[in-house]
């Protein structure tokens, strides 16, 4: 639906002030009928109709040549569909039009950010607070850029800025969480964690100001674990499962039904398992990810090890009869790659480089890269010097990536759901950081807390990888 944005309403440049107080002022005022257009332009833009947008635009800047919101906003446009030098070249043009609209900064620092030039991103957030020095979310980009560059105290005061000017700013208390527990700081970094669920669209209201504890629990309690995030992160945070359990508590288990056979495998659950959002009378709700901060788990000495897991029983799954024993397995990506704006994190490096690291290490080798892209593993091959059997397809089927990893005598990639598997089953694991690193790795070492069986083999800040160690 179309229609003109009125002046008290939020600006849709996402900005958090009201309209008239934001770009609705940069079109007051003019005689010459080209902020009817813009209204219309900016509000398909808001609601995704990026190509109707792009013609509105086109139309003001017809009727005004250098426009600084339609040639900023046609500069957003570009980016969403993929243009990134285009959209670079109109956001600098719309800030040498106007350097005064806070928005315009931001804007072009997310696009430096996520065209990984980080330090230029701090320049640019930066001069959007000078524009604009109560801007939460301009604090809150300008923290996740200097997160980018390691800079983890800066960040921190950053992300401190955003909670400061807006203190229910869920997505900056789960910022804030996370370098926190990079850092180590446990106690302080659950505490934030807690706003995840408000900023996930998990909860509809803020956390408490205090929670009720878990430390002190009694047997008999009936507790259901709700799921959430992803299926690596469910595991790492079920290795406190086995603490309630000892201490009485019936457990029941509620998320991606994947995971059933081997949690049934584990005996923990005794109050069932069942799929995300099914009801469990009788048993009191906690999020998995709240087990940390509920059990008091502010001690890296003391951090429960990893939920121990078990293949069914039976015979292995037939592609790996065409595999001799001892086999290594390989993972070169985690994650998604993002276009645009919203951004996520890809965790990889180049088969090349892992093939090369590796070449002269006895084999033999199998791939479980998840949707290895094509020539991918023919490359991993010619740097490595051996042949790679392709078992990607046991991503598709947790029962068998489960045979695969326990058979397997090394793991070697970089983090994601089957490094929880490998961590839950045993074995020695090297593990691929890339940086900045997830909180889990910490900032430096070869060892995490939390995964005492794994080798931690980092990326550096210049991109480049310490991969010496593949070699012993």
């Amino acid at each position: 639906m179309t229609g003109s944005i009125r002046r008290n309403d939020p600006c849709p440049c996402g900005s958090g002030r009201r309209y008239k107080e934001c770009h609705g002022s940069l079109a007051a005022g003019r005689a010459d009928g080209f902020a009817a257009i813009l209204e219309r332009a900016l509000a398909s833009h808001r609601r995704g109709a990026i190509d109707e947008a792009a013609r509105g635009y086109a139309q003001v800047l017809a009727l005004v040549p250098g426009h600084a919101v339609a040639t900023h906003y046609l500069g957003m446009v570009a980016w969403q569909r993929g243009d990134v030098v285009a959209a670079e070249e109109a956001l600098r043009a719309s800030i040498a039009a106007d350097d005064s609209v806070a928005d315009f900064h931001n804007n072009l620092g997310l696009l430096l950010r996520d065209t990984g030039r980080a330090d230029e991103a701090v320049a640019a957030f930066r001069r959007a607070l000078t524009a604009d020095p109560a801007w939460a979310e301009a604090f809150n980009n300008l923290a996740l850029a200097l997160e980018d560059l390691g800079r983890c105290d800066e960040a921190r005061e950053a992300y401190a800025g955003a909670i400061g000017r807006a203190p229910a700013f869920a997505a900056a208390h789960q910022n804030l969480a996370r370098v926190l527990l990079t850092q180590g700081e446990f106690a302080a970094g659950w505490h934030h964690y807690r706003w995840r669920l408000l900023a996930q669209g998990l909860a509809t209201t803020p956390p408490g100001m205090s929670e009720s504890s878990l430390a002190g629990v009694q047997a008999g309690r009936r507790i259901a674990l709700m799921s959430e995030q992803g299926i690596g992160d469910v595991l790492f945070f079920l290795r406190f499962a086995p603490m309630l359990a000892r201490r009485g508590v019936v457990l029941a288990f509620r998320g991606d039904t994947r995971l059933h056979p081997m949690l049934a495998r584990t005996g923990l659950f005794q109050g069932g398992l069942g799929a995300p959002g099914a009801g469990a009378p009788g048993f009191e709700p906690a999020f998995v990810g709240d087990l940390p901060l509920l059990l008091g788990a502010d001690d890296s000495a003391a951090l429960p090890p990893p939920l121990p897991l078990a293949p069914a029983p039976g015979p292995s799954p037939g592609f790996m009869d065409a595999v001799a024993p001892g086999f290594k397995a390989l993972a070169w990506r985690g994650g998604v790659q993002s276009t645009g704006p919203a951004r996520t994190r890809l965790k990889e490096i180049a088969p090349e480089a892992l093939g090369s690291a590796l070449r002269g290490r006895a084999g033999p080798w199998v791939s479980i890269q998840r949707h290895p892209r094509p020539e991918e593993r023919e490359r991993l091959e010619e740097a490595l010097g051996a042949p790679v059997a392709d078992w990607s397809a046991a991503n598709e089927d947790l029962e068998a990536m489960l045979h695969v990893l326990a058979a397997a005598a090394a793991l070697v990639g970089v983090s994601n759901a089957n490094t929880h598997l490998r961590a839950g089953l045993g074995g020695p694991s090297t593990v691929l950081v890339p940086f900045p690193p997830e909180w889990r790795w910490g900032m430096a070492g070869e060892r995490s807390p939390w995964f005492p069986g794994a080798r931690v083999v980092r990326q550096r800040p210049d991109g480049e990888w310490d991969l010496a160690a593949l070699a012993t």
